[in-house]
């Protein structure tokens, strides 16, 4: 795949890349907060994405983009990953336009084993189910391990604070931590998610070059897509940011920190180890978790909202690209 097939494929993912962007709420904590503005969040933001996305991120992509289905490689047609990039980048944009936090991985993922099962190709049956158990157990930990971090925090101020002038120095101590967590979580999504985009790019690649010359190649369109990631977080992504940062639980420095801190460590950790979880719906557990013990109010219905989204946003990525192959990229292609 060579010259304008593959500036093709650079374009298209340009553009999952923005739908991508437009579904990132790693700041809505902070925000949430009133500890920074939408505006400054989201160019501050752009430029992190770009620096997770160019160093860490080229092997989440690698591991995204190979391995899930054997047989005939996926980039052997050039309609089979146009298929994947426009059918999960309409459906995140669509996400978006309604106002859900869709998963750009469970996306990426579901539309992937969906062109491989129509092509009759074996799948990698246990990376399915490693991948597949991650989405589960990580909602679990950001839930497990906000709560507990909240208690963390609660007893240590009821130990420290004395006076006024002592809740005022710890909101400033926590409010420096929150934004140094969404900082190191904003790099990480950067690696997890914005690869995705490139994911298929990456595998063309493979079969271009050899393995020292493609982590050098691999870059290019990795920093392309974490720049118009920041192009859909700008013009789009405010608006997930508003949504998260204000109707699941309201925040303050203090419970954003806890949000903040388990969300950063657990896409962190998975990031290092190539798992591709979705940190959108880590986030989204660590708001009730947080809620939950600090005794604040928690929004269900939007929680409900966002899980149930969660639940069909593999099928409908599936649905999607079963009917963008066979209405389109197939009678062109094939």
């Amino acid at each position: 795949m060579i010259g304008s097939d593959l500036i093709l494929l650079t374009g298209v993912s340009l553009i999952l890349a923005i739908a991508i962007g437009a579904n990132d709420e790693t700041w809505a904590p902070a925000t949430g907060a009133k500890l920074i503005s939408i505006n400054k969040a989201v160019i501050i933001g752009a430029v992190i994405l770009t620096i997770g996305a160019v160093t860490i991120g080229f092997n989440v992509a690698k591991e995204v983009g190979t391995g899930i289905s054997e047989g005939r490689s996926i980039d052997e047609e050039m309609g089979q990953i146009l298929t994947i990039l426009f059918s999960v980048a309409l459906l995140l944009i669509l996400g978006s336009w309604k106002g859900l936090p869709l998963s750009t991985t469970h996306t990426m993922i579901g539309s992937t084993v969906a062109l491989s099962l129509i092509l009759n190709e074996t799948i990698n049956e246990a990376k399915i189910l490693k991948i597949v158990a991650s989405w589960f157990i990580s909602p679990i930990l950001g839930y497990v391990g906000s709560y507990y971090i909240m208690k963390g925090i609660m007893r240590f101020k009821k130990s420290y604070i004395k006076g006024l002038d002592d809740v005022d120095r710890v909101e400033t101590y926590f409010s420096k931590g929150l934004i140094i967590a969404v900082i190191i979580t904003s790099f990480s999504r950067g690696a997890n998610d914005v690869s995705n985009a490139v994911a298929p790019i990456i595998k063309s690649y493979l079969t271009l070059a050899q393995e020292e010359e493609l982590d050098i190649i691999a870059r290019i369109p990795l920093l392309l897509a974490g720049i118009f990631m920041g192009i859909g977080l700008i013009s789009i992504g405010r608006r997930v940011l508003k949504t998260l940062g204000n109707d699941v639980v309201e925040l303050s420095p203090t419970t954003a920190v806890s949000v903040q801190v388990s969300t950063a460590l657990i896409t962190f950790v998975a990031a290092a180890l190539l798992i591709p979880i979705s940190g959108t719906h880590v986030l989204v557990a660590a708001f009730v978790g947080t809620g939950k013990a600090y005794g604040s109010k928690v929004n269900m219905d939007s929680v409900k909202r966002i899980a149930v989204s969660a639940i069909l946003t593999p099928f409908a990525a599936a649905l999607t690209t079963y009917l963008m192959w066979f209405l389109i990229f197939k009678p062109i292609y094939i």
